[in-house]
């Protein structure tokens, strides 16, 4: 079973960010999770949230500020934990320090009040701007819509469904765009779908697990997202 880090290591380190990515590194992980969307003037960025107010020492929405403006912010401001400052990654940032690590990624596409297919297509960009490998890649979404268009721009990108329960919907999507795996919260899913899923040739991730008990009855797993990585090495 793969163990992905959650947002690099975000258990002990502020997610998203270079600290919390090199930790993973340190801990001999293949895989990491992160999250993606686009500022103001159109840069995709490492961020989680829609704003930025939870994690740094700034206020307001991601996309409301320009790439300029976000460096400025430090992403370790409100950590539990005293960690130097961090600034936000950009996905170029990220690619190459992935590329120069052998790091794999599971990218996951955030969309709010976006165009998914504008998105979509700085995703595009940014990817056949790098020499990463496809197969280093997953790049996932809750949002069907961006499934859909990155099945038609990057056609040999793999790519995963999330879904928080497993849905018809989510069903029909993953035949449509030839899918890769199936993203879905551990806390929802049966070993009954786990195996039918199996059956159809997707691979079944599931997140957030960071209780290793948490699996006595999630038979048949092909990963799993974890903040705290290290308590399944």
């Amino acid at each position: 079973m793969i163990i992905v880090g959650h947002r690099g290591v975000a258990g002990r380190f502020p997610e998203n960010t270079l600290a919390s990515i090199q930790e993973a590194v340190t801990l001999g992980l293949d895989w990491i999770e992160i999250d993606v969307q686009p500022t103001l003037d159109n840069h995709l960025v490492v961020c989680h949230d829609h704003t930025v107010d939870r994690c740094s020492n700034g206020s307001g929405r991601v996309d409301e500020h320009t790439l300029e403006q976000l460096k400025q912010l430090n992403f370790a401001a409100r950590f539990k934990y005293d960690i130097e400052h961090q600034s936000v990654l950009t996905l170029d940032e990220l690619l190459q320090f992935a590329t120069s690590h052998q790091l794999k990624l599971n990218i996951e596409i955030k969309i709010d009040r976006h165009c998914a297919k504008s998105v979509c297509q700085l995703i595009k960009q940014t990817l056949e701007s790098h020499p990463i490998h496809a197969d280093r890649i997953v790049l996932s979404s809750f949002n069907h819509d961006v499934i859909r268009h990155l099945h038609k721009m990057l056609t040999f990108v793999r790519l995963g469904v999330l879904s928080e329960r497993l849905k018809r919907a989510d069903k029909d999507l993953l035949a449509e765009v030839s899918a890769f795996s199936c993203n879905l919260n551990y806390q929802w899913v049966t070993t009954q779908q786990i195996s039918h899923l199996k059956q159809q040739g997707y691979q079944v991730w599931c997140y957030t697990v960071n209780n290793p008990n948490s699996l006595r009855n999630k038979h048949g797993l092909d990963a799993i997202f974890s903040d705290y990585p290290e308590r399944f090495l």
